[in-house]
């Protein structure tokens, strides 16, 4: 390549569409925090009973913004308590607010 050429960046960065789709199910698509372990470590449960599998982090923002809605029953203790812990500290929608 020589100097005057622009390299072909599109081979080496992933497009938005394909970035969106390495985050979690539970990720709000503005909320620009990363997912923590595993995209299907809890499922969260909304008050009329439609699930969403997510990451601990992205189970705790969206419990944190949904009335009535919980951790589904077969979650393992540990992770459900970290969603229940991280969604009490956090006002709903955080990222607005830039938390």
């Amino acid at each position: 390549m020589n100097q005057h050429q622009s390299p072909d960046l599109s081979v080496r960065r992933p497009s938005a569409a394909s970035a969106a789709r390495v985050r979690c199910p539970a990720a709000a698509a503005k909320d620009p925090t990363p997912c923590e372990g595993p995209h299907d470590a809890a499922t969260i449960v909304d008050r009329h009973g439609r699930e969403v599998a997510g990451c601990v982090q992205h189970c705790a923002r969206l419990l944190a913004g949904l009335d009535g809605a919980r951790v589904h029953p077969f979650v393992p203790a540990r992770q459900s308590l970290e969603i229940y812990f991280r969604a009490r500290e956090l006002p709903p929608f955080a990222w607005e607010i830039g938390r």
